[in-house]
C-alpha cells in the first residue's frame, strides 16, 4: 500500500494523536490518598477524625473514555479511509473505521482507567458514619484511626 503525499500528513498525525494518548494514559490519576490534582494545591481542606469499621476490596472503573474514543476514531477513520478505489469508497470507508474504531478505543481507554481501591467505612467522632472509596496506594486496616479529609478533590483518609 502506497502512501500519497496528501496521506503521508494524515498518518503522522494518526501516529501523534496515537502517542499523546499512550502519554496520557500513563499520567492518569491513581485516585489515592497519596495524589492531588493542581487545582487543590493552596485551598483549605476539611479535616474529621474517627476510626475505620471495615473494609472491603472495589474496582474503580471508567465509565467512558474521551481519548481512547478519540484516538480509536482518528485511527479507524484513516485505516477505513484507505480501502476501496473510489473516493465515495474511500469516505464510505473512513466513516465506518472511525466508528468501528471509536468504539473499540473507547472500551480500550476505559479497560486502562481501571484501577483496584478500597471502600472504607469510617465511623466519625460525632457518630456519623459514611463510606469512602479511594485508591489502592495504602491499606488501612479496620480499628485504625484516621483522619477523613474533606477538599477540593473529594474524601481521602489517612491513618493518624
Amino acid at each position: 500500500m502506497a502512501i500519497t503525499p496528501r496521506a503521508k500528513p494524515f498518518k503522522m498525525a494518526a501516529g501523534a494523536l496515537a502517542a499523546l494518548t499512550m502519554a496520557l494514559a500513563g499520567c492518569a490519576s491513581s485516585y489515592g490518598a497519596g495524589t492531588a490534582s493542581p487545582s487543590s494545591v493552596g485551598q483549605a481542606s476539611t479535616v474529621y477524625t474517627g476510626y475505620v469499621q471495615s473494609v472491603r476490596e472495589v474496582t474503580i472503573r471508567n465509565e467512558r473514555s474521551l481519548i481512547g474514543a478519540a484516538t480509536g476514531a482518528v485511527l479507524g477513520g484513516l485505516a477505513g479511509s484507505e480501502l476501496g478505489g473510489g473516493d465515495k469508497a474511500q469516505t464510505a470507508g473512513a466513516v465506518g473505521g472511525a466508528v468501528i474504531g471509536g468504539i473499540a478505543g473507547n472500551e480500550a481507554g476505559k479497560r486502562l482507567g481501571t484501577k483496584r481501591g478500597y471502600a472504607y467505612t469510617v465511623r466519625f467522632d460525632n457518630g456519623e458514619v459514611r463510606e469512602i472509596t479511594q485508591g489502592a496506594d495504602i491499606y488501612i486496616p479496620p480499628g485504625a484511626a484516621v483522619n477523613a479529609i474533606a477538599g477540593a478533590d473529594g474524601w481521602k483518609i489517612v491513618p493518624r
